[in-house]
C-alpha cells in the first residue's frame, strides 16, 4: 500500500510540473497508463487522474493566454507614438499615451489702429501691432510637473548697458520672453510656481491681455500692478463642492519685472486670498459663455517691495481690492487701490485710484457693448492736483468668443501734472482684430 502511494504522489507530481506539453503525447498520461497496467491504481483512479491532468493543463493555457494578451496591449501602447490634437484657443497638442508628457502649441495676435485727438486740434494716427504671441504649455515627466513658456514676437525696443554705465537704445524690435515657469501642481490645494510670470495683484491684470473687455487694460494697471516678475510663489484652490470657494496665492520676487535682475537689497512679497461664493470665477472679461447661473468673485491683495535701491526711493506697497460678476451676458468689475512710494528724503507719494466696468451681449455670444471709467490721483509728488482720468466706451463684436473678435473703443483721456501747460486731454479712438488659435 505505501508503494502505492508513493507511485500515486510520484504521478501527481509529474502531472503538475509536466502541464506545458503536448496533451495528445504526455509523460503524465504515460505514467498514469503503466501504474494502471501493472494494478498499482484501478480503473477510476485511473479516469480521476486523466480528469485532473485535463484541468490542470486547461487553466495553464487559460493563465498563459492572459499573459500573451497583456504583454501584446503593453507592446502596442509602447509602439503609439503621441496623439494629436487641436482646441480653438488652446492650440495644437502632443500627448503620450502614459500622459506623463504633453505639450501644447498656441498663439495669439492683434492688429490695432489708433488715432488720437489733441486739443490743439492735432492728431496722430498709428498702426501697431502691440502683441504677437507664441507659447508652450504642457507637462514633463509627470501630469502635475507643469510648464509654461510665452513670448512676444513682436518684441520690443532693446536698451544695451555699455561698460561705462550708459545705455543704448536700438530700434530693432526683438523678441521678448514673458512668462517662464514650471509649476509643481499635484494637489490643488497647494502648488509651488516658480520661474517667470505674474505678480498675484488685481483681477485685471492677471486676466490675460486677450481676454480683455476693451481695446486693452485701463490706466490703472501700470501704475499699481506690478505685471510679470521673476520669483517663487504658492498658490491653491480649496472648498465647495468643486474645490473652488477659496484661492488664495503668496509669493516672493525681485521687484524689478520681467526679464530683469534684482539691483537691491530686498524683495518684492505679493498676496491674494479670493472667495467665489457661488462656484469658480474664470479670469477673463465679458460674458461671452451667457453665464445661466450667477458668479461672483471677491479679492483682496497686496504687495510690498524693500529696500528698493533706485535713485530717489525707498520703499514701495500697495493693496487694494476687486470684484467681477458674470450673469447671463452681463458683465461688471471694480478695483480699488492705495499704493505709497517712500521718497528718501521727502514725504511720501500717495497714490489712490479705481477702474469700474460694465458691459452687456446685446446679442448674446456675438455682440457687446460696455463702458469703462478710471481715475488716479497723485498726492506729494511735487505737482498740485496731479491726475489721470479715462472715460471709455466700446463695441465688440465676437465671431468666437474671445479667440476670434474685432473690437472698437473710442472716449475721453485726461493727463494732469498739475502744471497747466503740462497738461494732455485727447480723444482716442482704437480699432483691433485678435486671433487667438
Amino acid at each position: 500500500m505505501v508503494k502505492s502511494i508513493g507511485w500515486l504522489r510520484m504521478a501527481m507530481a509529474l502531472a503538475v510540473l509536466c502541464v506545458a506539453m503536448p496533451a495528445q503525447e504526455t509523460v503524465e498520461g504515460r505514467l498514469l497508463k503503466i501504474l494502471k497496467e501493472k494494478g498499482v491504481i484501478d480503473s477510476a483512479e485511473y479516469k480521476d487522474l486523466r480528469d485532473l491532468e485535463a484541468q490542470l493543463r486547461r487553466d495553464d493555457n487559460v493563465a498563459a493566454l492572459i499573459d500573451t494578451r497583456i504583454e501584446e496591449m503593453i507592446s502596442s501602447v509602447q509602439e503609439i507614438g503621441p496623439s494629436t490634437s487641436y482646441q480653438v484657443g488652446k492650440g495644437f497638442t502632443w500627448q503620450t499615451a502614459d500622459d506623463r508628457f504633453k505639450l501644447s502649441v498656441g498663439g495669439r495676435l492683434q492688429v490695432r489702429f489708433t488715432n488720437d485727438f489733441y486739443e490743439d486740434d492735432e492728431n496722430e494716427p498709428d498702426f501697431d501691432v502691440p502683441r504677437a504671441r507664441v507659447w508652450l504649455t504642457g507637462n514633463a515627466f509627470e501630469s502635475y510637473l507643469k510648464y509654461k513658456f510665452e513670448f512676444d514676437i513682436a518684441g520690443d525696443e532693446v536698451d544695451t548697458t555699455l561698460p561705462n554705465g550708459s545705455t543704448r537704445s536700438s530700434n530693432n524690435r526683438l523678441a521678448e520672453l514673458k512668462d517662464a515657469y514650471f509649476d509643481f501642481a499635484k494637489w490643488s490645494a497647494f502648488s509651488v510656481r516658480g520661474g517667470q510670470f505674474k505678480v498675484p495683484y488685481s483681477r485685471h491684470q492677471l486676466t490675460s491681455s486677450g481676454r480683455q473687455e476693451f481695446v486693452d487694460r485701463g490706466i490703472t494697471d501700470g501704475v499699481f500692478a506690478p505685471g510679470r516678475d521673476v520669483g517663487v510663489m504658492v498658490h491653491g484652490k480649496a472648498g465647495g463642492e468643486s474645490s473652488d470657494l477659496f484661492e488664495y496665492y503668496f509669493g516672493a520676487f525681485d521687484g524689478e519685472g520681467e526679464n530683469r535682475t534684482n539691483n537691491d537689497h530686498g524683495l518684492m512679497y505679493a498676496g491674494r486670498l479670493a472667495v467665489n461664493p457661488f462656484g469658480g470665477v474664470k479670469y477673463s472679461e465679458s460674458d461671452t459663455g451667457h453665464t445661466e447661473d450667477l458668479r461672483l468673485a471677491l479679492a483682496v491683495n497686496g504687495w510690498v517691495h524693500q529696500d528698493d535701491n533706485h535713485a530717489g526711493a525707498g520703499d514701495d506697497w500697495s493693496i487694494g481690492a476687486d470684484i467681477a460678476v458674470f450673469y447671463q451676458s452681463f458683465f461688471a468689475m471694480f478695483e480699488l487701490h492705495y499704493r505709497e512710494n517712500d521718497v528718501n528724503g521727502g514725504d511720501d507719494v500717495e497714490i489712490d485710484g479705481w477702474i469700474a466696468q460694465l458691459g452687456y451681449f446685446i446679442v448674446p455670444h456675438e455682440f457687446e457693448v460696455a463702458l469703462r471709467a478710471a481715475s488716479i490721483d497723485w498726492d506729494n509728488n511735487g505737482n498740485n492736483d496731479s491726475g489721470r482720468r479715462e472715460y471709455l466706451v466700446v463695441f465688440g463684436y465676437f465671431w468666437h468668443s474671445h479667440n476670434m473678435k474685432m473690437q472698437l473703443d473710442f472716449g475721453r483721456v485726461e493727463d494732469h501734472e498739475g502744471n497747466q501747460n503740462d497738461n494732455v486731454d485727447e480723444w482716442r479712438l482704437r480699432v483691433q482684430f485678435q486671433v487667438i488659435f
